[in-house]
C-alpha cells in the first residue's frame, strides 16, 4: 500500500470521535420522557410562532432530530451506592488538551457525578457500566472502582503519566480486573496484559493492539492491521488473516470465537480511497474465511456507523453511529442484530467534550 492509502486508512480512523458503552444500556425513564417533552415544547413554540399549517407542513418533512440530554450540576462521586453509567465524559475536552477537565459520569438513571482531581488520565467503563477503571495519579498506575460497594483494585503495574499522554488504550475484561494496557496501537510500551486479582503482568508482543479481554483466564484476542490485510489472534490460536486493514472490532461474543469488524471497500481510483459500506461482518477468531456480511439498517439519514463494542445478548452487538454533518446533535449508541443488520437505538452521547461509551472497543 502507498503512503497516499496509508493516510487514507489513518484518516478515516481518526473521523470518529474517542469514545470508548454500556452494551446493555438504555436510556432511563427520565431521558426519555425530558426528550419526548422538549421535542413536543419545540413543535408547539414554532406553530405558535409561525403560524399552524405550513409550519407543520415543515416539521412533518424534515429528519427526526436526535436531542443531547439536558446538562446536570455533577455531584462528587459518592463513596459507594453508585448505579450502572451509562456514558462518561470530560466537559471540553478536544483532543489532548484535557488539563484541570475532571471526568463526569453519567448513570443509566440520568445521575451526574465527577471523579477527584486524581483521576487525571484514560477512563473507561466495563460493559455493563458497574466498574470503572482509570489512571491514578496518586498511585501512579490503574485502580478499578465498584460503583455500588465502592471496593477499589489497584494494578500491579506502575506507568508514569507519560505512559498515558499519547495514544494509550485500556481494554477492560467485564469484570475490569483484567485488561490490557497499550501504548500507540501495540507499537511501544506499555503493551502488557494485566490481572489484577493475581497480580501478575505478562508482556504482549510489540505490535499486536488489544481487541478483547475476557475475564479470569479466558480468551485474549489481538489484531495487527497491515498494508491490504489485517490479523487477528486469539492468544492460545494461530493468528488468522482477514482481508481488510481495520481496527473496528466488537469485542469477543458470547460464544467465545466470534468476532464482529464494520465492513469496508478500498478503490485506489476513489477518493477518499477507504470507504465503509454500512455493513457487518462476522467472522471466526481461530479459523480464516468463514465470514457473513450483513447490511445495517435502522439507522436515522445522517448518521453512520463508527465503532463497534460489546455484545447485548448472542446476536446484538453495540454500535456507536456518528453524523456525517457536524449539525447534528448527537451520536448515538444502537444494538445491530448481526443476523438481519437491524438496529434499535440504545442512547445518545454527550457532546460537550471526550466521551467514553462503556464496552467500546476503540
Amino acid at each position: 500500500m502507498n503512503h497516499t492509502l496509508r493516510e487514507d486508512l489513518h484518516a478515516l480512523a481518526d473521523q470518529a470521535p474517542t469514545v470508548d458503552l454500556a452494551a446493555q444500556a438504555v436510556r432511563g425513564a427520565r431521558r426519555r420522557r425530558a426528550t419526548r417533552l422538549a421535542v413536543v415544547a419545540v413543535a408547539v413554540t414554532c406553530l405558535i410562532a409561525l403560524g399552524g399549517g405550513a409550519m407543520l407542513l415543515q416539521i412533518r418533512s424534515t429528519s427526526p432530530i436526535v436531542l443531547a440530554p439536558p446538562d446536570t450540576k455533577a455531584l462528587p462521586l459518592p463513596a459507594k451506592g453508585v448505579g450502572p453509567v451509562e456514558q462518561a465524559f470530560r466537559p471540553g475536552c478536544v483532543g489532548s488538551s484535557c488539563a484541570g477537565s475532571p471526568w463526569q459520569i453519567v448513570t443509566r438513571q440520568g445521575e451526574t457525578y465527577q471523579l477527584g482531581k486524581e483521576a487525571t488520565g484514560p477512563l473507561e467503563v466495563t460493559a455493563d457500566g458497574r466498574r470503572i477503571a482509570f489512571y491514578n495519579s496518586k498511585h501512579r498506575g490503574i485502580v478499578v472502582r465498584d460503583l455500588a460497594s465502592g471496593k477499589t483494585w489497584q494494578a500491579p503495574l506502575k506507568q508514569p503519566a507519560d505512559d498515558v499522554a499519547a495514544e494509550y488504550t485500556l481494554r477492560l475484561s467485564p469484570d475490569g480486573l483484567r485488561f490490557v494496557v497499550s501504548g500507540w496501537g501495540g507499537r511501544r510500551e506499555p503493551n502488557k496484559l494485566v490481572d489484577v486479582e493475581r497480580g501478575t503482568v505478562t508482556n504482549l508482543k510489540r505490535g499486536w493492539w488489544p481487541v478483547s479481554v475476557s475475564d479470569g483466564s479466558g480468551p485474549v484476542v489481538l489484531a495487527k492491521p497491515y498494508d491490504m490485510t489485517s490479523q487477528v489472534w486469539m492468544l492460545g490460536h494461530d493468528p488468522i488473516t482477514i482481508r481488510d486493514f481495520t481496527y473496528y472490532y466488537s469485542s469477543l461474543a458470547p460464544d467465545g470465537r466470534t468476532l464482529a469488524r464494520l465492513g469496508q471497500t478500498v478503490d485506489r481510483n476513489r477518493r477518499p480511497m477507504v470507504q465503509r459500506d454500512g455493513s457487518i461482518v462476522t467472522f471466526s477468531a481461530t479459523q480464516a474465511g468463514r465470514e457473513s456480511r450483513t447490511s445495517i439498517s435502522g439507522l436515522p439519514e445522517g448518521l453512520h456507523p463508527s465503532r463497534l463494542g460489546s455484545w447485548v445478548n448472542a446476536t446484538e452487538v453495540t454500535v456507536l453511529a456518528v453524523p456525517e454533518s457536524p449539525s447534528r446533535t448527537a451520536s448515538v449508541v444502537y444494538a445491530v442484530d448481526v443476523r438481519t443488520g437491524k438496529s434499535r437505538e440504545l442512547f445518545a452521547v454527550r457532546k460537550d467534550g471526550l466521551n467514553v461509551v462503556p464496552g467500546l472497543v476503540r
